[in-house]
């Protein structure tokens, strides 16, 4: 069973050498896109050893999520993928997860899962603690799903799309599964990291097309709820 992590980058320097070691564990290989990185996104990515394919586009063009994902899934599928882990730079998995994730694939081959959500949680104003109240306790993410060459349909939606095929969203009835595992998300701990997500969505979606609520609960502190990552659920390589 092979196992790839699917990755789109532009600039994120910063997030990717402790994003490769908190990856890397839990895969066999990386497929990556650096989608016109002036920083040294490209580098960093280059020198991993589990990295088997960079994809390179060229600075100054437009933000295009759906080409990245359709064009990461074809090239795992052409590394042999048989399941797909889909983690941005500026997010962590739990290191329990990582080291359960083969023995959790194989049970779900038996099970017929195709696909599996993990509770996403964002971190705010400090490393060791994330945002519950409100819809921030409710988020989760399809990142993780079996790799079916067959399947060749793709959400047309240019943001907050779904990675996988559409030929899995539509059963998800039948071959989707929640995980208690978490995502942990580093790029809201910081108020001008906050501001700066904000205003990034608001020039890519400026008419909330994409999601309907808009952007403005970013950087909203109002009834804040902070809870701590617990020592079991814990995502940093000490």
């Amino acid at each position: 069973m092979k196992i790839v992590a699917l990755l789109q980058a532009r600039n994120e320097e910063r997030y990717l050498a402790e994003w490769l070691e908190n990856i890397s564990s839990a895969v066999d290989a990386i497929v990556a896109i650096d989608d016109g990185s002036t920083d040294r996104t490209a580098d960093i990515l280059s020198a991993h050893p589990k990295l088997v394919e960079l994809i390179s586009r060229s600075p100054g063009q437009p933000w295009r999520e759906r080409d990245n994902h359709v064009d990461l899934i074809k090239a795992g599928r052409r590394h042999g993928a048989h399941w797909f882990l889909c983690i941005d730079a500026d997010e962590r998995i739990e290191l329990g997860f990582a080291k359960q994730l083969r023995a959790l694939l194989q049970e779900a081959e038996e099970r017929g899962v195709e696909a599996f959500t993990l509770r996403l949680r964002e971190l705010w104003d400090d490393e060791r603690t994330y945002r519950v109240d409100g819809i921030w306790g409710q988020k989760a993410r399809y990142r993780l799903f079996k790799n079916n060459p067959a399947h060749t349909k793709f959400d047309p939606r240019q943001l907050h799309r779904h990675w996988m095929p559409l030929e899995i969203v539509m059963r998800l009835n039948k071959v989707g599964a929640q995980l208690p595992n978490a995502i942990y998300h580093l790029r809201m701990i910081d108020p001008k990291d906050r501001l700066a997500r904000y205003r990034r969505y608001k020039e890519l979606d400026p008419n909330n097309q994409f999601q309907a609520e808009g952007y403005e609960y970013l950087i909203d502190d109002t009834g804040l709820e902070l809870a701590t990552v617990p020592a079991e659920a814990d995502y940093k390589i000490r």
